[in-house]
């Protein structure tokens, strides 16, 4: 049987304007988006860390995806922000602009997911996806060579998959994840070596 697409991400230019036709609050737009909020947020960071950005940018620019992952790891059902953040206003124009702006973007991707194996992110497993995603950001976040593209692709990844309730593209995002998490300890050991044997 052909499993079934989820089309949240096609859908983004109406969630802004699902309550009130002239727009929504910051607020409004979180409690549209329910469970794929960690998705979302997981996708904006993890696209503005894979940007051509200055040396050091990722250690401060990543600092979203430590505060994400942790309300995941804790077991909230939904992204909780501030409410500086979530009373902010975003008229109806403004929000279809830039979610048709993201559309080239968004539809190709969509072509490749289904809602599948969502197991892989409830419960208990998605705590676990959380921790791990805390370790992905902490490498992110962390200034050394090579340890700046991988975490934020998975971040990118799994927000996709957590949008789209696909296991697979979860299960993708995070093993690239893992990837990153060993290049970064990689690095910090040949750093320290390098260090220690130079000071030999």
């Amino acid at each position: 049987m052909k499993k079934r697409r989820s089309g949240a991400i096609r859908g983004l230019a109406q969630v802004g304007t699902r309550k009130k036709p002239d727009g929504s609050t910051f607020g409004d737009v979180l409690d549209s988006l329910g469970d794929r909020s960690f998705g979302w947020a997981f996708i904006l960071v993890g696209f503005t860390n894979m940007l051509p950005l200055p040396p050091g940018a990722n250690l401060f620019l990543g600092l979203p995806i430590l505060f994400i992952a942790t309300q995941m790891a804790l077991g909230r059902p939904t992204l909780w922000l501030p409410e500086f953040v979530t009373r902010r206003f975003i008229s109806r124009a403004r929000w279809r602009a830039g979610a048709l702006t993201a559309l080239p973007i968004a539809r190709p991707l969509s072509r490749f997911t289904r809602i599948r194996y969502t197991s892989l992110f409830r419960g208990q497993a998605e705590r676990l996806l959380g921790i791990l995603m805390l370790a992905t950001g902490i490498v992110l976040c962390t200034p050394l060579p090579l340890t700046g593209w991988l975490p934020a692709i998975s971040c990118f990844v799994v927000g996709i998959g957590l949008v789209e309730h696909d296991g697979a593209i979860v299960a993708l995002g995070a093993t690239i994840g893992i990837v990153a998490i060993a290049v970064g300890v990689a690095m910090a050991a040949a750093i320290y070596l390098g260090i220690s044997y130079a000071s030999a």
